[in-house]
């Protein structure tokens, strides 16, 4: 299989930003709790502008995501976060954090939907399945590398992790540059394009009725997945120290990633075996009933293959939405769409918020994993529905074809 030199610039830049990311963002609750003891729904607030502002972008960013030359976009995705993480290690007011999590977020608002669209536009029809498998595999690979690597460097201060990271983002700049220069891409869409405005980018989506239920379907199971990593290394917290909560969510982190890269190539064969659809129903089940056993059982061999199922579910989902969105699109809208796709955060931003919440009342842990479970486990329901539309919608298609 021969890939555009391009795609493997987005791999590389892909393992960087996420490589850096769980170096630590996962961490970040923890940190807030044991450093500035902040209560449950304070840490939730700060936790969930990354989705207020993930939120934001997908209006703001879709109907130019296919119109702006896209080095322009990542350039300037590439100097928000690096700036956001060159200012953390300095901030120390619930303000500062606050502004840390929006310049952040914008930053990467920018480049993940960016990422995606170009990985759509440059692969090959028949690649594609597996070339969005590998971006989700090297995802993987940084998240057993990162948490493994930071809580062995977090002894030595938040300036020399937050140093690493500016590091890998400044070789992220220099990759890409050298690849722009070098390939001479003309990265601007090549067809013109009446609509320009937010509202008439959101309009082309709102039809889709399949998409839409995809991404309330999203939205739920994102819940769940944020609940895992911002509710959960709290929970830990309540009756363990820093180091000791950083440990335990750290080596679930690396079962996590560690399940993917073993299990990765048997979800690629699941899907082709059933259907891509049929993953992501079967991953909304397993996601919900791997984060309710894990936040009840207290021996971490139970926790951890909690965490695989976690995981499992995770992937199925994860690694295949990608491909069911760039199906349900419009060829000349993939940027909008994996832009708009940005409204899954909205379970990002809820799930902290009311994560913290109850953390704050609930410590019972049945019924505070429960709930939170309860409402992830409801994202089969419109994945079922989605699923539905989008044969009834071909159908259509079909008999207007004939």
């Amino acid at each position: 299989m021969k890939l555009p030199s391009i795609i493997y610039t987005l791999f590389i830049a892909t393992f960087l930003e996420r490589f850096s990311t769980f170096l630590i963002i996962p961490f970040l609750s923890i940190y807030l709790s044991k450093q500035f003891q902040y209560s449950g729904f304070e840490i939730g607030v700060i936790v969930s502008m990354f989705a207020v502002s993930s939120l934001f972008m997908s209006f703001i960013a879709a109907p130019f995501v296919d119109k702006i030359n896209k080095k322009i976009i990542i350039y300037t995705g590439l100097l928000l976060v690096t700036l956001s993480f060159v200012t953390f290690p300095f901030i120390n007011t619930f303000q500062g954090f606050i502004l840390f999590t929006i310049v952040n977020s914008v930053g990467n608002s920018f480049l993940s939907p960016t990422y995606k669209a170009m990985i759509a536009i440059f692969s090959d029809q028949s690649n594609k399945h597996i070339v969005f498998n590998i971006r989700y595999y090297i995802i993987n690979i940084s998240a057993v590398l990162g948490p493994l690597l930071s809580t062995q460097i977090q002894q030595f201060g938040i300036h020399f992790i937050c140093n690493i990271i500016v590091s890998a983002y400044v070789l992220n700049t220099i990759i890409f540059t050298f690849t722009f220069i070098k390939n001479n891409h003309n990265f601007q869409i090549s067809v013109k394009q009446k609509q320009s405005t937010i509202k008439d980018t959101l309009m082309i989506a709102m039809k889709n009725k399949a998409f839409l239920l995809l991404m309330i379907g999203l939205i739920l199971f994102v819940f769940g997945y944020n609940v895992m990593s911002g509710v959960l290394p709290q929970y830990f917290a309540l009756d363990h120290t820093q180091v000791e909560a950083s440990k335990r969510f750290a080596l679930l982190l690396s079962i996590n990633g560690v399940t993917v890269l073993t299990c990765q190539y048997f979800i690629f064969k699941f899907s082709r075996w059933t259907s891509i659809r049929t993953s992501i129903i079967v991953g909304g089940v397993l996601m919900p009933i791997g984060l309710f056993f894990m936040g009840v059982m207290d021996h971490l061999l139970y926790q951890g293959m909690a965490m695989v199922l976690f995981t499992l579910g995770e992937m199925l989902v994860f690694t295949m939405v990608d491909i069911q969105i760039d199906e349900l699109s419009e060829e000349n809208y993939k940027g909008s769409y994996y832009s708009l796709a940005g409204l899954q955060k909205l379970g990002g931003l809820l799930a902290p918020l009311l994560g913290g919440l109850l953390l704050d009342h609930l410590h019972n842990s049945i019924e505070l994993f429960g709930i939170l479970s309860l409402i992830s486990f409801v994202s089969i329901i419109f994945f079922v529905m989605s699923y539905k539309e989008s044969i009834n919608h071909s159908h259509v298609t079909q008999d207007m074809a004939q």
